[in-house]
This record gives C-alpha cells, sequence and structure tokens, in this order.
C-alpha cells in the first residue's frame, strides 16, 4: 500500500475482515465524537475588579461590586377581598432596614420592623387591633359531639 491511498487487490481477499473492522471501529468513533454535547454545568464564578486578590470563599462580604443602596416600597389595600399588606425597605451598603405588615385573617394586622446586616436578619414582630372570629354555625344536627347522638365505635 503507499502512503494516502488504499487500493483493495483480488489477492488481498484475506485482508478484507481486518479493513471492515478497522472502518467499523472508525465509524463508531466518528459517530461517537459527534454526537451533541449537553449543557456544561460550572460552578458560578465570582466576578472581581482587576486587581482584587482572589481566593475568596464566595461569602457575600467578599463579593465585588459597589454597596447596593436603594430604596423601595409598596402598598396593595383591596377591601372587596379583604387585602391590606405592604414592605418598605432601605438599604444603606450593608445595612438594611424596613417594614412589612399585613392584614390576618383574625382581623389583627402584623407589622414586622427589620434590620439586615452582617449580623443576621433581626426582625421585631407586633400586632395590632384585636383578634375576632365568626361566631360558630348553628348545628344542623346529625354527627354530634358525644353522649347518645354522637358516633359509637
Amino acid at each position: 500500500m503507499q502512503s494516502g491511498t488504499w487500493c483493495i487487490k483480488p489477492g488481498d481477499a484475506d485482508d478484507l475482515p481486518m479493513i471492515r473492522k478497522a472502518l467499523l471501529v472508525a465509524t463508531m468513533l466518528i459517530g461517537i465524537r459527534g454526537e451533541p454535547q449537553g449543557p456544561a454545568y460550572l460552578p458560578p464564578s465570582v466576578s472581581r475588579p482587576s486587581g482584587t486578590p482572589g481566593g475568596g470563599t464566595g461569602h457575600p462580604d467578599e463579593w465585588a461590586g459597589d454597596p447596593a443602596n436603594y430604596e423601595f416600597s409598596y402598598e396593595v389595600q383591596d377591601a372587596v377581598a379583604g387585602l391590606d399588606f405592604g414592605h418598605r425597605e432601605m438599604r444603606k451598603d450593608q445595612e438594611a432596614t424596613g417594614t412589612y405588615h399585613v392584614l390576618l385573617p383574625d382581623g389583627r394586622t402584623q407589622i414586622v420592623d427589620y434590620v439586615a446586616d452582617n449580623a443576621g436578619y433581626r426582625p421585631n414582630v407586633r400586632y395590632e387591633g384585636t383578634a375576632t372570629y365568626p361566631a360558630p354555625a348553628p348545628s344542623a344536627g346529625g354527627g354530634g359531639g358525644g353522649g347518645d347522638d354522637g358516633y359509637r365505635y
């Protein structure tokens, strides 16, 4: 055989099984190599400004970038649906302070004032109003709560 060309001559019949095996292996390798690869799942990377030393633990204190400074608030009040809730927060550098409230089903309003900083989340929960509950519906009979009219085992 010459380099770069294959020529099968009538006398090379003994080589056919080996050539077939080689072609089969080559076809399988091409098929395996040509399969599309799934998505690469890599750990999240932390972007750092140039010149910042690396090797951190990924703890929020070590995240790159400017400190977050913002303020937001929202209120939802719908008397028909019985909804009354809201949230207000202000963040300056590493400290967030805020308050949120929600009208509870028992008629009270739960109010949470909080501070969140490097020391953690510290809420102060309080309630306004008096809890009220609807009167129980009159019994229509049956079932019972004991005595001779109740369930028996």
